[in-house]
């Protein structure tokens, strides 16, 4: 499998945790390299909502199979909050590290879909890779994203932009259809679209707020201890700063961990002796009073999140992305504070899609994937390639003449020797000054080049980052049509974190 070298996609703690764990494992409970199954349980309750959500979504026979195995094995889970179109590329590698990570340890897959959360900001687009990159978004409310309701004309909107940014190819219309077939609820869309694309490989998915009555507990201790899981946190977060790492998660001394929904919106609360929601004031007792009359106000906190996932489900892992591994490295004297058993955690594939237009261009420049990231340095370099002999033999001849006129004149007068070495180094400056105006000429010429050069660079570092950050996969879907069987096959030997380069329909 050709793959990037982590120090090339990764920094800081999720680039030790691949490469040095020894270095950074006593922020975590345990050792990912050396994950053992265990025995866990599921509770009647949580199992029967799984299988009712499932069947919501119109899942296939596979996943109502690993929810029944779920009775007897643990789970392998990952999680992204829902995104229109199931966002970036990322969130396909998160859902196959789980899916593989199972079948290697026996376990079943699932997907949380972290449905609470509310910043529309970063899931009302995708972005698609035509001539140029191009941008698809939706105008929603800001609710928590299981509120959300979209329109038939909102969808509408979304087929079209991609009909117009894609070829049509003979199973466009077939993946088209699946957006069209889909919930018009934001985050079910989302699920039924997952469910959709891993259909084979059994992936369950699910939401929070089935489990609003089996995560009831949890924000009772969270109630009861309001601040405690934050002041943890930030503790662990200066001790990763104290040792040279970025902390992933800072919060306020007064925040607790969960929100509270009122009018669909979800709100922060925070505590100082009493509870506080916007201008409103609660006891602890009214607050328990609430949770048992209504739990599907409560909702989670990039804190409290986990905790309930793993409260909730037989988590024998999770499969996390960078950011939430350093986050992971927050979150171990939480869930011990808590009584909750933190799983395994993953780091994830990763991938870069290199289609073989992309390749012929890497073949001809001679260039590597990195190269990408500066086409400007890779353009100038091309351009000087092309002149750097002629002008390197050339000074050569020229300042060797010059070295003799100097030579020549001492012997007259020694007082002109600093004459001519002066003379020879504006010489010398004179040819470097042409050497790179011949450069930049030449550069203006090629205009073919710096084009493919450019849109390769676009393709594989939009916005000037890693691919898998930003670009959608319904334009590989309607391009390739075993994409996801490529993905799947690509990873089957792939370790823990690495990030391989897929080149699709090969």
């Amino acid at each position: 499998m050709w793959s990037l070298d982590p120090s090339q996609y990764l920094k800081g703690l999720p680039l030790h945790y691949i490469t040095d764990f020894d270095k950074v494992g006593h922020y975590f409970p345990r050792d990912y390299r050396k994950i053992k199954p265990e025995k866990m349980k599921i509770s009647d309750t949580v199992l029967t909502s799984i299988e009712s959500y499932n069947k919501q979504m119109k899942a296939d026979s596979a996943v109502f199979e690993n929810i029944e195995a779920l009775k007897e094995v643990p789970a392998v889970v990952t999680g992204q909050q829902p995104c229109l179109l199931t966002g970036p590329l990322y969130v396909m590698y998160k859902a196959l590290t789980a899916v593989i990570t199972a079948e290697r340890h026996n376990c079943v897959p699932v997907f949380w879909n972290a449905s609470e959360d509310d910043d529309v900001s970063e899931v009302d687009h995708i972005w698609v890779m035509n001539s140029t990159l191009e941008k698809i978004s939706l105008r929603l409310d800001i609710h928590p994203f299981s509120k959300i309701m979209l329109k038939e004309e909102d969808i509408q909107i979304v087929k079209k932009c991609i009909e117009t940014l894609t070829p049509p190819t003979e199973f466009r219309e077939d993946v088209l259809k699946m957006i069209r077939t889909c919930s018009l609820t934001f985050s079910e869309m989302f699920s039924q679209l997952l469910s959709r694309l891993f259909t084979d490989y059994g992936l369950i998915v699910v939401e929070p707020h089935i489990f609003a009555e089996a995560a009831a507990p949890v924000y009772r201790d969270m109630i009861k201890n309001p601040t405690k899981a934050v002041h943890l946190v930030n503790a662990a977060g200066d001790s990763l700063q104290k040792n040279g790492y970025k902390r992933q998660v800072h919060k306020s001394d007064e925040s607790c961990s969960f929100y509270i929904i009122f009018d669909d919106k979800r709100h922060a609360v925070t505590y100082d002796k009493e509870f506080h929601v916007n201008n409103t004031t609660y006891t602890g007792k009214e607050l328990l009073d609430l949770l048992d009359e209504d739990p599907s106000r409560f909702t989670s906190t990039v804190i409290s999140r986990p905790l309930i996932q793993d409260v909730v489900l037989p988590t024998l892992a999770y499969c996390a992305g960078p950011g939430e591994v350093s986050y992971f490295a927050q979150m171990k004297d939480v869930y011990t504070y808590f009584h909750v058993t933190e799983p395994y955690i993953i780091p994830r594939f990763g991938a870069t899609i290199l289609e073989k237009k992309i390749q012929k261009v890497l073949t001809k420049y001679t260039i590597n994937i990195p190269d990408l990231t500066d086409p400007d340095r890779i353009l100038k370099t091309l351009a000087q390639k092309d002149i750097q002999n002629f002008f390197d033999k050339k000074r050569g001849q020229i300042l060797n003449t010059v070295k003799e006129i100097e030579e020549y004149m001492a012997t007259v007068d020694i007082n002109l020797k600093k004459t001519g070495a002066a003379m020879r180094q504006h010489i010398a400056n004179d040819l470097k000054t042409l050497e790179g105006k011949t450069t930049s000429a030449l550069k203006n010429q090629n205009r073919i080049s710096e084009e493919q050069i450019t849109k390769a660079s676009l393709n594989i570092f939009p916005n000037n980052t890693l691919q898998e950050r930003v670009l959608n996969v319904f334009q590989y879907l309607i391009r390739y049509n075993s994409f996801i069987q490529d993905l799947y096959d690509t990873f089957q030997d792939a370790q823990p974190g690495a990030h391989a380069i897929i080149t699709p329909g090969d």
